[in-house]
């Protein structure tokens, strides 16, 4: 596997926006128009489960002069242009497209178009229209109510409150086409507008800044100055309230979870500031974020100035606020700092998680160090069960791999995330053997590479240029091999050896050995006893821990999903019917596809009664989650 081959560094042009890139996931015509900006005009309807209205793309069209055509497109050796000659390729899935207008000053002149269902896309004729350094094109149209992968519709029974129905959008990887007909791709990046209305006494939040509200209408305008990518458009329509964490942080939920939000995430500010110390200026103005229904699929999910995260943090004790530290960083590595397409997702993620893992390190100011080690030990651990479950030798495995033909989904875990950490820890502990150098380095990595996009390569050489001096990398291993990482690193702390000496002895973990970990601890043992030898792991043991430690004590959902998956392993019934109701009410990917897989493999005699309840259940759940299942239950 090779990656594409791109020109120096200093081909890339941060104003323009418009360099040549390849990516498999889009039929967009990016190579010949490149969208600059897009206004939404939408309504909310609750009544029908659709957005309907128009979204309005500033488009530029793309030639020699006006582009970075140095390097050659390339995947198998076969020139990709992406440019499609006179015609505006858009993506589009399940949209119902009614009309299409080029504006030209205050007139609207209709142009014909063509909807390939089969390709997803929506071909606009661009013949007669002069190609001026922008265009205009106005698509009125309307989402699916029932195919729409990017929103999720809920009634007033599936919220917290119960009392008014909800929607959210999850748009990443490549679900934004069945939003609004764009490019859905991370390599355009552009600003857009919103003007959005709904029903009272409802309030909208979109991945950018509100600018104004009309109470007569109940509609909300949004701006987002900040050119961003497909991925990141978001939107949220509820009952909602909020709470000032700080005067650039607000916390929304509904009202009967505000208090827990507060809370569970008062030391957001503070986060914040150590992340722009080791990052550089928190470009975005507000760092707000929403905290979800159960059913988001995801830990949390980026969007700019509104990061959307899962109510599964909400433990009680501010143990899990290092999803926060996750989303926060991503404001610098993944909407600054973006990953070309997603055969490169590593570039987004594993510098996000590497990131992570220091700030949570620094935000202990007595024992960091020990801190981020175990961090990145709980990192590690996660990789190698995600290795195993793929199997050491599948392609998916590799940090950077194909996606010809592959929803990005299918292919998603925490192989980019923690293989891609490993790597980074790989270069400031054994390459450079300087965290302080490290860290200058990250910081001219985000000046260098900020509001653009780059691939694998353009890391490579980046680096390479910066650290001319270094011993040489096997990129290859570390980039394209599957498996596990060439270096096993050592993250050696007492943290993870009280861990690891409960999970070697024999016999089974009593109350006060239990009771000496704190709950990232606890976490921690049980993936031990998920990955070590297993014939120790028998119904016996997990009752006798069960008996001991009153396992069912715990909230903690990264506690909780691992316990099940131990009990799922030896058959242990007693708690059979909590592990249901877990999936029932838990709808984030992380915590329900483990259990489902483990059910699967190795309780079978129950696998009829696993597949009734997911048949009865989910029509609650996202639809990326719904996929993601089916292929795991039926394949």
């Amino acid at each position: 596997m090779t990656t594409n081959k791109t020109s120096n560094d200093q081909s890339i042009n941060k104003n323009e926006r418009t360099r040549l890139f390849y990516d498999p996931n889009s039929l967009s015509s990016f190579n010949g128009f490149r969208i600059v900006h897009t206004y939404f005009d939408l309504k909310v309807d609750f009544d029908s489960n659709i957005l309907d209205g128009y979204v309005q793309l500033d488009v530029k069209p793309l030639d020699n002069q006006s582009c970075d055509c140095s390097s050659t497109i390339t995947t198998e050796n076969k020139e990709i242009p992406n440019n499609h000659g006179n015609k505006l390729v858009l993506d589009s899935r399940h949209l119902n497209i009614k009309k299409v207008v080029f504006i030209s000053n205050t007139n609207e002149i209709l142009l014909t178009f063509q909807v390939d269902t089969e390709r997803e896309s929506l071909i606009i004729n661009m013949t007669d229209i002069s190609k001026d350094s922008l265009i205009s094109i106005r698509i009125y149209y309307s989402t699916s109510d029932t195919k729409c992968t990017a929103l999720q519709w809920l009634t007033k029974e599936q919220t917290a409150d119960k009392q008014h129905p909800y929607m959210f959008s999850q748009c990443q990887a490549i679900h934004a086409r069945s939003l609004y007909p764009c490019q859905d791709t991370p390599g355009v990046k552009s600003t857009y507008s919103a003007k959005i209305t709904c029903p009272k006494p409802l309030t909208v939040l979109m991945s950018g800044l509100q600018t104004n509200y009309d109470e007569q209408t109940n509609t909300f305008y949004f701006e987002q100055q900040q050119a961003v990518a497909s991925y990141l458009i978001a939107i949220a329509v509820g009952h909602l309230v909020s709470y000032d964490l700080s005067s650039r942080i607000r916390v929304w939920t509904e009202p009967s979870m505000i208090k827990q939000c507060q809370y569970e995430f008062e030391e957001s500010e503070k986060f914040l500031t150590e992340a722009e110390q080791l990052l550089g200026e928190y470009k975005w103005k507000r760092y707000d974020f929403l905290v979800l229904p159960p059913s988001f699929p995801y830990g949390g999910m980026e969007n700019p100035c509104m990061n959307f995260l899962t109510p599964t943090l909400l433990a009680g004790d501010r143990s899990l606020t290092s999803t926060i530290v996750h989303e926060m960083t991503h404001s610098w590595t993944g909407n600054l700092v973006t990953n070309e397409n997603w055969e490169h997702f590593w570039l987004n993620e594993g510098f996000t998680s590497f990131i992570e893992a220091k700030l949570v390190g620094n935000l202990d100011k007595t024992n960091g160090k020990e801190i981020r080690r175990f961090h990145a030990a709980q990192q590690w651990q996660d990789l190698k069960t995600t290795v195993a479950t793929w199997g050491a030798e599948h392609p998916y495995t590799c940090l950077v791999y194909r996606l010809n033909n592959v929803d990005p989904d299918d292919a998603y875990s925490s192989v980019q995330y923690y293989k891609g950490a490993a790597l980074l820890w790989h270069l400031e502990q054994n390459i450079i053997d300087s965290e302080s150098k490290f860290d200058e380095f990250l910081r001219s990595y985000i000046i260098k590479f900020g509001e653009t996009i780059l691939n694998t390569d353009d890391f490579i050489k980046y680096f390479e240029s910066y650290f001319p001096q270094a011993p040489s990398v096997d990129w290859q291993s570390w980039l394209y091999t599957p498996g596990m990482p060439p270096v096993t690193h050592n993250f050696s702390t007492k943290l993870e050896e009280n861990c690891h000496q409960l999970a070697n002895q024999q016999s089974p973990i009593t109350k006060e050995q239990m009771n000496s970990l704190n709950a990232k601890q606890v976490a921690y043992l049980l993936n031990l006893l998920l990955s070590n030898d297993q014939s120790k792991i028998t119904y016996d043991y997990i009752k006798q821990i069960d008996i001991n430690c009153d396992m069912s004590k715990y909230s903690n959902c990264e506690i909780r999903f691992r316990w099940y998956q131990l009990c799922i392993r030896v058959k242990y019934e007693k708690v059979l019917d909590d592990i249901f109701k877990f999936l029932e009410i838990i709808g984030r990917m992380k915590f329900v596809k483990p259990l489902y897989v483990e059910f699967k493999s190795s309780w079978p005699e129950m696998l009829p009664r696993v597949k009734t309840f997911f048949e009865e259940h989910k029509k609650y759940m996202n639809p990326i989650t719904v996929k993601q299942i089916e292929i795991r239950l039926n394949n």
